[in-house]
């Protein structure tokens, strides 16, 4: 039975016009100039002097992803560059996984290159080893007392639906709130994840911004506008629910947000997209995005994917991320959605700085 049969009525119609297909070899003067297929030359490559640009936000506080739970095996550790810091991520021979500052307070020394012994974590450079709440709990060449600065910060760390996530506050304050585990995961219903991977140009708060911005579909995204009739925006805490109803009979997206990192989009009868956006520092992050299929679409997978992540949808995004610059009170008209609720919602992530 091919696609479109199992598809209910009216679906694929519309699923093609939310997310257009891109036909091979074809990509008019027009639609390359919208689509900045060619990136402008860097600023930084240029001979002039110029104002300096308005910084993006800090990092907020919040849950993000550091790593695939499948790419993190018993006594595996792994480097990785989040929220403006060198973290080192492993996980012990007791299955549990711990985040950690990457550098040790004795000599420097980067901790991913070290060795898991036990639920402990081993620096490379003289063996001092740390436990996974970052205190160093052996030095093997010595008998001495270990120092109380002997510690490396830790960050509460657990794993959700195949993602292994910590939590970062600026001002080190407990987590506030919890992600879910996400149901299609291990559903037999569904495929197991097809993984998407990127590191992109782009500020974290103003990618979740997209999501209200209903006006930017149709220019950036060449679909049908949106307004307030066809989209809502509602809160509660830290959490946050994006629907859009297109005119199509039956296609709804849902956008369920946990803080600014980790969100779950549902478009029934096509694909449940778990997301997560680390940011590395204020203008790059990077995405692990985790697409759940039902299992008569699975052979559509990479034509799903790319209708999300390919030039009319991400990919059309990029270079209005990469080359804007962040407005802290732009100049808002009728018909913009509700940025200013937005901003005020997500203002709640940068307490504690």
């Amino acid at each position: 039975m091919s696609e479109d049969e199992v598809m209910r009525p009216g679906m694929k119609a519309g699923w093609d016009s939310v997310l257009p297909r891109r036909t091979p070899g074809v990509l008019t003067d027009a639609v390359r100039s919208a689509l900045r297929v060619s990136p402008p030359v860097s600023v930084e490559d240029l001979p002039y002097e110029l104002i300096d640009r308005p910084e993006p936000p800090p990092v907020p506080n919040g849950w993000y992803a550091i790593a695939a739970s499948a790419d993190l095996g018993l006594g595996v550790v792994k480097p990785a560059i989040a929220v403006q810091r060198e973290l080192v991520v492993y996980r012990g021979d007791d299955g549990a996984v711990h985040t950690l500052d990457a550098h040790c307070p004795h000599m420097g020394a980067h901790l991913g290159g070290g060795s898991v012994q036990g639920d402990t974590l081993a620096c490379p450079y003289h063996g001092w080893r740390f436990d996974g709440s970052g205190d160093c709990i052996e030095i093997p060449y010595s008998d001495a007392r270990i120092p109380s600065r002997a510690c490396v910060r830790s960050y509460p760390t657990v794993e959700r639906s195949g993602m292994v996530l910590f939590w970062f506050h600026a001002g080190g304050a407990a987590p506030t709130y919890d992600v879910p585990e996400v149901q299609e995961a291990g559903d037999p219903a569904f495929t197991d994840a097809f993984v998407y991977e990127a590191e992109l140009v782009a500020s974290l708060q103003e990618m979740a911004e997209n999501n209200v911005d209903y006006t930017h579909f149709h220019f950036v995204h060449r679909r049908e506008a949106l307004n307030d009739s066809t989209s809502q925006f509602t809160t509660d805490g830290p959490f946050s629910t994006v629907v859009e109803r297109f005119d199509i009979e039956g296609l709804v997206f849902t956008r369920y947000t946990f803080g600014p990192g980790m969100a779950l989009l549902r478009v029934p009868d096509v694909m449940t997209i778990l997301t997560s956006t680390t940011p590395i520092d204020r203008r790059h992050v990077r995405l692990l995005w985790h697409f759940y299929l039902p299992q008569h679409l699975a052979t559509s997978a990479d034509e799903i994917m790319d209708g999300v992540t390919g030039e009319y949808g991400l990919g059309a995004d990029e270079p209005i991320w990469r080359d804007k610059v962040f407005r802290e009170r732009p100049l808002l008209v009728k018909g913009d959605g509700p940025i200013t609720e937005f901003r005020r919602w997500y203002s709640q992530f940068y307490e504690g700085r």
